[in-house]
């Protein structure tokens, strides 16, 4: 019998070899940022499913971040198409600099009136101050009888010190942290609760492995220390959630979300349970131009496909200026109004699934992101980022992809190739008043406590101050930054 499959590819090859006029075949293959050569062609490969859990419309999430018309804005995003709400509070790392500067109960209600909590999903991201921040919107859902449908607590403390290079010491914090998680999943009984966040990373330049890496070893350091508080793995891995960034690399962004299934699913059978990843996706603050911010536009939805037809269960795509004006976040929930009921990209669960390239893509970022895994699980995820190793590998990661960038072997449109004549004056948008940082000792009070001081009208600096002190790791702090900022003047 004929291999057609296999003359089909010998007769390309011949083809090839002719246009390529003596050039190498390897001249056509691609080299990652994670040291992976692919090839220009592959042929089908046996499918494995990595994807949602069945096909369906992804949440679209729109951020609440910044104190300027908060709630109108969010108000519109929900009528307009979104059907999600990401809080960002200032000093988070997702705030970049901005953020929401609520501080008591009645602030957030505020910047949140009129936006019915009992009808969608909400988000909270709020890095060191998760605690407290969650405390206040916890009361704020208490005051008004409306509890989300879903809340995501995003409690991060690992993120959060590689983000600030600060943090309770562990003996102090994961005591707090079983604590608070036992007393949420009776308050808070649908969503997750801990997140695993590989944006810290990706945002000052890591790699797709790199990124997933440190993700995966996020979950496996809090799996651990929760367990030495009696908190078992089948309770709290149904409530983590991880999120990683998408970016205009499309298929890259595709095999990483892949990859990111695959590996929790191998954490989640060495614990002996059954537990389905909530992946969540933000596109990408680093690859954003801001002298030529229309082309932003471009990379931001190859950005929320790929990450839509990597399997992620919800997205947020940043605003292509940069500042979130009306237009902009218009523009954000459009890119993905479009992708799901024009497009329907959510008809299929997992698009990738038996095609040669996005399986071999997968696996070699599944494989360089398991060996990453491994060394940081090994020396510890907490004691590699203080010791400044997890700082050190992003920044040789970022370094070479300015290098290349400079030298012309990777090319960004509107920047180092076709720049506008014309450069496009961005606001830049005044920073946030930024919370106090929250730091955990044994002593402080309840969490029962806490929620009753906030609906008290206890201010986030007053939650933040019962949950002060102890003793405090430092580590280099990881900083995001934008890849064509040096290069735009």
């Amino acid at each position: 019998m004929v291999d057609t499959v296999k003359a089909g590819a010998d007769a390309w090859r011949a083809l090839v070899d002719k246009a390529l006029k003596g050039a190498p075949f390897e001249t056509l293959t691609t080299t990652t940022a994670d040291g992976a050569v692919l090839q220009p062609l592959y042929r089908p490969a046996e499918p494995v499913y990595s994807g949602r859990a069945s096909h369906g419309r992804w949440d679209i999430v729109q951020r609440v971040d910044t104190d300027a018309n908060a709630a109108a804005q969010a108000r519109e995003d929900l009528e307009s198409g979104a059907n999600a709400l990401s809080i960002v509070f200032a000093g988070a790392p997702s705030a970049f600099g901005g953020g929401l500067s609520a501080g008591t109960v009645t602030a957030l209600d505020s910047a949140l009136d009129g936006v019915h909590l009992g009808l969608f999903p909400v988000h909270l991201e709020a890095g060191a101050n998760s605690i407290a921040a969650l405390t206040m919107f916890i009361a704020l859902a208490e005051s008004r009888a409306s509890r989300p449908q879903y809340l995501h607590a995003g409690i991060d403390p690992i993120g959060a010190f590689a983000a600030t290079g600060t943090m309770a010491h562990p003996d102090t914090l994961f005591p707090r942290l079983a604590q608070t998680v036992r007393t949420l999943i009776d308050l808070a009984p649908e969503g997750t609760l801990v997140r695993a966040d590989g944006r810290i990373v990706a945002e000052a330049g890591a790699t797709p492995a790199e990124e997933l890496a440190f993700a995966l070893a996020s979950v496996t350091a809090m799996l651990r220390a929760l367990d030495k508080e009696g908190i078992a793995a089948e309770t709290i891995l149904p409530r983590i959630e991880m999120t990683l960034t998408a970016t205009a690399d499309q298929f890259a962004t595709i095999a990483k979300f892949r990859a990111a299934r695959r590996l929790f699913a191998l954490v989640a059978e060495a614990c002996g349970v059954n537990a389905p990843l909530t992946l969540n996706a933000t596109t990408a603050a680093r690859m954003l131009s801001l002298s030529d911010p229309q082309t932003n536009l471009l990379r931001l939805t190859i950005a929320a496909f790929a990450a839509g037809v990597g399997g992620a269960d919800a997205v947020t795509v940043l605003p292509f200026d940069g500042i979130g004006s009306p237009f902009a976040r218009r523009m954000s929930r459009n890119i993905q109004t479009l992708l799901l009921e024009e497009s329907h990209v959510d008809a299929i669960a997992d698009p990738g699934a038996g095609s040669g390239a996005i399986e071999a893509y997968t696996d070699t970022i599944a494989a360089a992101a398991w060996e990453k895994f491994q060394a940081h699980d090994a020396g510890g995820l907490i004691e590699r980022i203080a010791d400044g190793t997890v700082a050190r590998i992003v920044g040789a990661s970022a370094e070479r992809e300015a290098a290349a960038l400079a030298a012309g072997e990777a090319v960004m449109i509107g920047v180092t190739r076709h720049p506008p004549e014309t450069k496009t004056p961005i606001a830049v948008r005044p920073a946030s008043a930024m919370p106090l940082e929250t730091y955990i000792r044994p002593d402080s009070a309840e969490f029962g406590a806490l929620l009753a001081a906030a609906m008290g009208g206890a201010s986030i600096a007053d939650l933040a101050g019962a949950l002060a002190n102890g003793d405090i790791l430092t580590a280099p702090a990881i900083a995001p930054s934008r890849v064509a900022a040096p290069l735009e003047g």
